[in-house]
């Protein structure tokens, strides 16, 4: 099959890489349950993108790499791709293998009291004042102090690490630069691993083997540098948003600081509601997929948080329940791309709705007209300017 026209085309405004005026989650909801559409390219994006909004498609492209590839690399790509995000199985697998050993219940499980203890921490800055940014005083620090410690970062050097993350999630104008920093500090602290080994994750990628052979540093420093990108802006942004939408349900944000078995499924809901990561591949060959006409190396976005609002697969999908069942979000991909660092994610989600609830019930946005958001590779609030009484 030879594809000569792309279609059906729609304007889409895909919110790549600059600061924006208004919520995108809202923005994309009239086009929930569409089939695929070619959104024509812009000043981030020129050669144009297919977007899947239904949940249905969007597993089949993550669940079929023969059709959908996500090794396929055209001009302007990054040279130095990350691992295991850029690639296909069979060498994805590997890739993988490397990473999975390190994330398991038991390397992650036992971080549970530090969690608690972080949280009850920085609550305890900001708590008797009455107001706070909720991003730049408690999301951004939060995790980077749990992930910092699991991976083997220095304590004085996490700020700049945590900027360097946020910069190549979040400003495309310097994303390569982001990227060559990112990767030669990983390239550092590998070789100084590998020199004098260390109890962290780090060492346990320095020193990880595939096919019975110690990986080559270049794979090392990638496989890290992207392992490196995910644990410190994904849920930052996700407890942003799950903190604004909290302002405007009091009876969710009582229930949470009141009944502690709610806690797991509502971690699951903000989740759904929320995820902050994009995906997608390329079309491998020219193809018809669900009336789309597609061709050989076109690109495929694919809207997570609209596939999870499908109501062919969830119930009253537009609203947060915390007794949902069955709750098989895509949040964390599927497939052989499933996020290696869910497990940790449902943990420090889980320890912040309890924690930041236990301590401040009840809060509202102190100035709305403050709020922006950034688009990138990470969907995220710049800020959240929240307030209580004391």
């Amino acid at each position: 099959m030879t594809v000569t026209d792309r279609a059906p085309v729609r304007e889409f405004k895909g919110y790549w890489g600059r600061v924006l005026d208004e919520d995108p989650f809202a923005a994309w909801l009239p086009y929930r349950e569409m089939d695929p559409f070619w959104a024509e390219g812009d000043h981030v994006n020129p050669e144009g993108v297919w977007v899947l909004t239904r949940f249905d498609q969007i597993r089949e492209l993550q669940q079929n790499p023969k059709k959908f590839s996500h090794a396929i690399r055209v001009e302007g790509d990054m040279v130095d791709p990350l691992m295991p995000s850029m690639f296909d199985p069979p060498q994805q697998l590997k890739q993988r293998s490397v990473i999975l050993p390190l994330m398991t219940a038991a390397k992650i499980d036992p971080l549970q009291p530090k969690m608690h203890r972080v949280c009850r921490e920085l609550l305890a800055t900001f708590k008797d004042r009455g107001h706070c940014d909720a991003v730049s005083e408690f999301a951004q620090r939060y995790p980077i102090k749990i992930f910092g410690d699991l991976y083997g970062l220095e304590e004085s050097r996490r700020e700049e690490f945590r900027v360097l993350a946020e910069t190549w999630l979040h400003d495309h104008t310097q994303q390569h630069q982001a990227w060559a920093s990112i990767r030669q500090i990983m390239r550092e602290e590998l070789e100084k691993r590998r020199e004098e080994p260390q109890d962290d994750m780090l060492n346990g990628i320095a020193h990880s083997e595939v096919d019975g052979e110690l990986i080559p540093i270049d794979t090392a420093i990638n496989l890290a540098s992207t392992v490196f990108l995910g644990g410190l802006d994904t849920l930052p942004s996700n407890m942003a948003w799950t903190l604004r939408y909290l302002t405007e349900h009091p009876d969710l944000r009582h229930r949470l600081a009141n009944d502690p078995d709610c806690i797991s499924g509502a971690v699951e809901e903000f989740f759904r509601i929320y995820p902050v990561a994009r995906n997608g591949a390329r079309a491998v060959a020219d193809i018809e997929f669900h009336g789309a006409n597609m061709k050989a190396g076109d690109r495929v976005i694919c809207l997570i948080n609209l596939a999870n609002v499908d109501s062919a697969v969830f119930e009253d999908p537009l609203t947060i329940n915390f007794d949902r069942t069955a709750n098989k979000h895509m949040a964390f991909s599927a497939g052989s791309h499933r996020c290696l660092g869910s497990h940790l994610a449902r943990h420090e989600m889980g320890v912040f709705l309890q924690e930041w609830h236990k301590a401040i019930p009840d809060y509202r946005i102190s100035d709305p007209d403050a709020i922006s958001f950034t688009g990138g590779s990470v969907l995220a609030m710049r800020n959240l300017p929240l307030e209580w009484d004391v």
